[in-house]
């Protein structure tokens, strides 16, 4: 299955949503929770498809370490 595109405003929620998790629990959640915290936020305030659901997902699990990184500085 192909993966959809992911809209620039979900892209942005997406940020968003990682700033505004408290610093010391963005690093206190495991990948996976972690993963699944953005994709709660963001999904709240998207109407998302299964396909663009599968997409967000796999994008902020490509940027967990970028998500972890920014937090730690």
């Amino acid at each position: 299955m192909k993966n959809a595109n992911i809209e620039s405003s979900i892209i942005r929620s997406v940020w968003s949503s990682v700033s505004a998790i408290n610093t010391q629990i963005l690093l206190q959640l495991s990948d996976s929770d972690l993963i699944h915290q953005i994709y709660r936020q963001v999904d709240q305030t998207s109407a998302l498809s299964s396909e663009e659901r599968q997409s967000l997902i796999n994008y902020i699990s490509s940027k967990i370490m970028l998500i972890r990184d920014m937090a730690e500085s």
